[in-house]
């Protein structure tokens, strides 16, 4: 992230909150909403900012925004807050690499905090999830308080759950040199189980925070009724890939099935892909990720307090929770 995004973000808390914050709980607050960034370097913003009378110091307390601080906030809103999470879907994906074929690396995973005493149910939903459905990527990670995950330390009376992102297909067919255009997040209809249209779809471009982190959070989402019965909805991305390596993609993704599990839907060149009309001389990629899985706990009235798209994860820490396979279906 750049320095002028995060001096961006740094007063964007100071002003949410409206009083004095010491350089930890800006941090903190930061790190809650997705934002990677060290105390020392907050800091370090902060003296920045303090000397361009931006903010002021109000010695222990912390740090207060200054009415010049809140002028230049509006006069940079718009231009700070477009394409925040494309920015950060390519920084995350261009920083990470996993190796299909040998079944190493680092993956992109969404970072979850739930209350510890729903852990044994958090448990059975997911599970019954990914064993009903080749839906989600079958792979998790629990972490308890006290512990860390994803060098971030879990709060008292909180589990942490990490879940592999559906934005981890960007990174496997970027590091082959593929080149991915991540375009919308969206809703797909579901009939007997086969995915058949979008009927929700917001675009990454201008957009200050994830699709599927609103689909979720908003509970807009059916995807036990998906998975248990005839009819649901589930969160998914599209993005786009040159109709010239769709073979070779094709046979890269369900390598990454074989190792991932989950759903990928691939159309066929300059065809509509879900109700999708693809833009010409490209092909259409459709992927479900553990996003969805988020939403079966916030169906099951389980808040999971989720930033997507949030951070990576060594591959083989994860734990496998279902021996269902994934698949790549051929539009």
């Amino acid at each position: 992230m750049t320095k002028q995004r995060n001096i961006f973000e740094i007063l964007s808390v100071l002003d949410r909150k409206n009083k004095a914050m010491t350089s930890r709980e800006i941090t903190e607050e930061l790190h809650r909403i997705g934002i990677n960034i060290t105390e020392r370097r907050v800091r370090h913003y902060l003296e920045s900012l303090d000397d361009m009378n931006l903010t002021e110091s109000l010695g222990r307390a912390g740090r207060q925004i200054t009415d010049l601080g809140r002028e230049e906030l509006k006069k940079t809103y718009i231009r700070g807050r477009a394409d925040f999470i494309l920015d950060r879907i390519v920084r995350i994906i261009t920083e990470t690499r996993f190796d299909v074929y040998r079944k190493r690396g680092s993956v992109v995973v969404n970072l979850s905090f739930i209350r510890e005493d729903r852990e044994q149910k958090v448990r059975e939903i997911l599970e019954e999830i990914c064993t009903r459905s080749s839906l989600a990527p079958p792979f998790i990670k629990i972490a308890y308080p006290g512990e860390k995950l994803c060098n971030r330390e879990i709060p008292e009376g909180k589990i942490g759950l990490a879940t592999i992102s559906s934005v981890t297909i960007e990174e496997i067919l970027l590091n082959e040199r593929i080149y991915v255009n991540p375009l919308y997040g969206g809703l797909v209809e579901f009939i007997n189980h086969k995915p058949v249209r979008f009927t929700e779809l917001i675009s990454y471009s201008g957009s200050s925070i994830d699709p599927l982190d609103l689909f979720i959070s908003r509970k807009m989402s059916r995807v036990y009724d998906a998975v248990m019965k005839d009819y649901g909805s589930v969160p998914a991305d599209y993005r786009e890939i040159p109709y010239t390596a769709r073979d070779r993609a094709i046979d890269l993704l369900r390598e990454t099935v074989d190792v991932f599990g989950g759903l990928i839907v691939v159309g066929r060149t300059g065809v509509d892909v879900l109700g999708l009309n693809t833009k010409e001389g490209y092909t259409g990629i459709v992927g479900f990720g553990g996003e969805l899985l988020l939403s079966a706990l916030e169906e099951c009235n389980i808040r999971t307090n989720t930033n997507t798209v949030d951070t990576t994860i060594d591959f083989k820490e994860l734990e496998l929770i279902s021996e269902v396979k994934g698949e790549v279906l051929l539009g």
